[in-house]
């Protein structure tokens, strides 16, 4: 009797038990429903406040009827799934204030082109045009550059102001007309790392690349010709009184950079402070460049080309700036190149042994206007008013005791000027005396430069009196060769 009372209070007990867990299922899962309803709810996302621009934004944008979740989650159980999951440390990071004023977000391209929203087929066969540049989406999406992979997220990826998302022309400029395919790593100093440095590309008329041309990895490189993005005018253009028909000068064959100079600034060199913002290390781990852009534009973070390169500056207010300024060493070539490479350190020509030695003010960092502090008129158009910096004595009393220049420089050019014309003299005669024209051609170019450095010494008197010797041991073994002859 004692037992079969045992086994029926063990019978009841089961049975609460088994309704409390019965229970505790039903209130889990209705719980979990509720939330996963209410937190697919746009306005969900506003209860976070650092949330609320981004939801302003998406109110007043084009994708308003669209429910935030269509797109922040990818289609799939997995993808809903993950979300959910991710939602829930990000409830606990805004309890615990750790939340960036900043989230980053990105939209998979599954969620553009799901049914009912984006068909690639039906964008891919317009062109878009807004007035300033035309664009074709089937000649972008699925193409690879340099590691980067485009899809929709590559363009349509930028939050600005009451702008939920737009297409961030930097984006273009970048892939089209930074070379980005060969940087120039400058090593500083232990206390400021790296950078990286990179160029403009070419931009021609027409493509110097053709586009059936696969680069590395089998990727098609980018045109970038100015016609592959923009129409020249077709009608006739006034500006400022002047009447201009792009289509007379185009037929001339005319290339757009004939006028269009500077369009594009030198982008931003990339710095160890860009890594930093979101690494421990900088430029110094740099992978291999493909590998680079595959990293950081591939995954849930949305990583924009300005992260690392900057705002890349393209189009009429870069070129107003570049015309200003007048860059002169497009038509003035190396007006001072003998000066820069007598006064800096290196070799100087194939006909001089050895290098260069450093002036010492070089290895100071003293550049031109250190001695050239005189202001006086340009000789051969005093009239016009142009002036040049011209060395004088006293700058040395900047850094040197007084009057060293005074003693000095007279000093120098006396010895560089009485050993030139020892040299100059001696040449005459050995030509007089029939030595090989190879070997007193050497010697005039020698002599040449040292009469077109101009300064007789000052610019490095080192330098200059090693030359000279040059020049006369030259000279003599010359001499010496032609009187052994028979």
């Amino acid at each position: 009797m004692g037992r079969r009372i045992s086994a029926i209070r063990e019978r009841l007990r089961f049975r609460r038990w088994g309704k409390w867990l019965i229970g505790g299922v039903v209130g889990f899962l209705l719980i979990s429903t509720i939330g996963v309803e209410a937190t697919s709810r746009s306005s969900f996302c506003s209860s976070c406040h650092v949330m609320e621009p981004y939801y302003a934004s998406w109110r007043a944008s084009a994708h308003k009827d669209i429910a935030c979740v269509d797109c922040h989650i990818s289609p799939g159980v997995d993808s809903f799934l993950e979300a959910k999951l991710n939602g829930l440390g990000q409830v606990v990071d805004d309890a615990l204030n750790r939340t960036s004023n900043k989230p980053s977000a990105s939209v998979s391209q599954l969620s553009c082109t799901r049914s009912g929203c984006h068909d690639l087929d039906t964008i891919g066969r317009k062109e878009a045009t807004n007035g300033l540049f035309k664009f074709r989406h089937d000649k972008h999406v699925g193409a690879r550059h340099l590691g980067v992979e485009i899809s929709c997220g590559t363009c349509h990826s930028h939050v600005k102001g009451d702008q939920h998302f737009e297409v961030n022309t930097s984006v273009c400029i970048t892939c089209h007309l930074v070379d980005s395919s060969d940087g120039r790593v400058e090593k500083l100093d232990a206390r400021h790392g790296s950078i990286i440095h990179l160029g403009v590309r070419s931009a021609q008329r027409e493509s110097v690349i053709p586009r059936t041309h696969a680069g590395p990895n089998g990727e098609t490189p980018p045109p970038a010709s100015c016609t592959s993005c923009h129409d020249a005018p077709g009608n006739e253009i006034v500006f400022e009184g002047i009447k201009f028909d792009h289509a007379q000068f185009l037929a001339f064959g005319a290339t757009c950079d004939s006028c269009h100079q500077g369009v594009t600034a030198t982008p931003p060199p990339i710095e160890d402070g860009r890594c930093l913002q979101c690494h421990t290390f900088g430029v110094e781990k740099r992978l291999e460049t493909h590998e680079m852009h595959r990293v950081h534009t591939l995954g849930r973070h949305k990583i924009e080309c300005a992260s690392c390169h900057g705002m890349v500056r393209h189009g009429t207010d870069v070129q107003t700036v570049s015309l200003e300024e007048f860059d002169c060493t497009r038509c003035h070539i190396d007006q001072h190149s003998i000066q820069r490479r007598t006064y800096f350190t290196g070799p100087i020509g194939p006909h001089v042994e050895g290098t260069v030695p450093s002036h010492p003010m070089f290895v100071a960092h003293v550049d031109c206007t250190g001695c050239h502090v005189k202001p006086r008129p340009v000789e051969s158009s005093p009239a016009s008013g142009a002036r040049v910096l011209a060395a004088a004595p006293e700058a040395c009393d900047r850094c040197h005791q007084p009057g060293l220049g005074e003693r000095m420089i007279p000093l120098w050019q006396r010895a560089a000027r009485s050993l030139y014309d020892q040299v100059e003299a001696q040449l005459a005669s050995a030509r007089a005396e029939g030595i090989d024209a190879a070997g007193a051609d050497e010697v005039a170019r020698m002599l040449a430069m040292v009469k077109a450095d101009g300064s007789w010494g000052v610019h490095n008197p080192i330098h200059t009196q090693q030359l000279l010797e040059q020049a006369r041991t030259r000279l003599a073994v010359a001499l010496a060769a032609k009187r052994k002859a028979p």
